[in-house]
């Protein structure tokens, strides 16, 4: 605009004293213009030029972040679904996460119908919403998704999940994938005696016995050391199968919670809650399910009341070889509902998502 106005007003004045000189001034005003007009015909190249260069950087870096996503892009194909614990008290909230399959789509939630359970699923808008078994639920572009699991008529119930993909591109193929989450009601009662369990092991009362078994031998290693106020008793027994360490293999400790209950001597008994007065306990297995034997490792457990423990070292897990632990503890202070765990430590582990276990338990007059 300013461009036009400029030449309009130049050339309305090089009319304008074309007319007011004489014909012997009009060859030198003539010059004159066309000087003037050449300085303005450069000056505009350089304005346009300048103008030019603002503009290709951010066109170029446009181009070349487009080449940089094309280049990073990267398309799941597998949906993979993980949970940070595999057992669950009934009515505890936990959390699914899946894989970004990172195109446009939507996932959805379902579960398999199972006698006595119903499950309740946290919508960010409607809150708690309960859900109906096979009935999917749309989860549009999340990738977590928070699950209550009720239990009436079983203490131990396996609740199998669905967890599928669908891509906005009707031409590209859809996944699933399923799962499986332990629901444990500590409110329906059970008895089972470790020495029922385990016929051909045997433990003894101390800080740690430990024992190893396979087919053909069978050797009993036991350190009493007595029981130390506030120290809690701690039970280790080795179970494997003719275990075979392979030296470029990997090393994989998975923790499972057992149960929770009492401990009277080496005998561990579950039950649905721990009295005030007696000893409570809770028992839990690490197994190697790598391909490499383990080096030494330890735990941390959180006892109810809030105490803490640290182990020793334990000897190494060969590969598919058990270690139950069972810790026993006394001191507990007050009724309620008490919270406990444990989580191993070990050097080379490559899954620490399945190293650790929570759980609660009613601590009774």
């Amino acid at each position: 605009m300013y461009e036009t106005y400029y030449w309009y007003t130049l050339t309305t004045l090089y009319y304008y004293i074309m007319n007011q000189v004489t014909p012997e001034q009009k060859d030198s005003v003539t010059k004159t213009f066309a000087i003037v007009g050449f300085v303005a015909a450069i000056l505009f190249a350089v304005w346009l030029a300048v103008q030019v260069v603002s503009i290709i950087p951010s066109a170029f870096s446009s181009l070349a972040s487009i080449a940089d996503g094309v280049y990073n892009y990267n398309e799941n194909t597998t949906l993979t679904v993980a949970t940070k614990n595999s057992v669950v008290n009934a009515g505890e909230a936990f959390t699914l996460t899946w894989t970004d399959m990172r195109i446009p789509g939507a996932y959805a939630f379902s579960y398999a119908c199972t006698e006595g359970a119903s499950v309740e699923v946290r919508d960010g808008q409607e809150g708690i919403v309960v859900l109906d078994c096979e009935n999917s639920f749309d989860l549009e572009e999340n990738t977590t998704l928070d699950v209550i699991v009720n239990s009436e008529k079983q203490r131990f119930i396996d609740i199998t999940y669905t967890v599928s993909f669908t891509p906005k591109n009707s031409d590209m193929e859809g996944t699933k994938t399923n799962g499986q989450i332990t629901i444990v009601n500590a409110t329906i009662p059970t008895h089972t005696d470790i020495t029922e369990e385990n016929e051909d092991s045997e433990t003894t009362e101390g800080v740690v016995a430990g024992e190893s078994t396979t087919e053909e031998t069978e050797t009993d290693t036991t350190t009493d050391t007595g029981l130390v106020a506030g120290t809690p008793t701690v039970i280790e027994e080795i179970i494997y199968a003719i275990p075979v360490s392979d030296p470029n293999g990997e090393v994989d400790l998975r923790v499972t919670y057992l149960g929770v209950g009492s401990l009277t001597g080496k005998t561990f008994r579950r039950e649905a809650n721990i009295d005030i007065d007696e000893q409570g306990a809770f028992q839990f297995a690490v197994q190697n399910i790598g391909t490499k034997t383990s080096d030494e490792w330890t735990f941390d457990a959180t006892l109810p009341s809030g105490i803490e423990y640290t182990s020793k070292s334990q000897i190494e897990l060969k590969p598919n070889e058990k270690a139950i632990i069972t810790i026993g503890f006394e001191g507990l202070t007050q009724v309620g509902v008490e919270r406990f765990g444990a989580e191993v430590t070990v050097n080379k582990d490559v899954n620490k998502n399945n190293n650790s276990f929570t759980w609660a338990v009613e601590v009774v007059k």
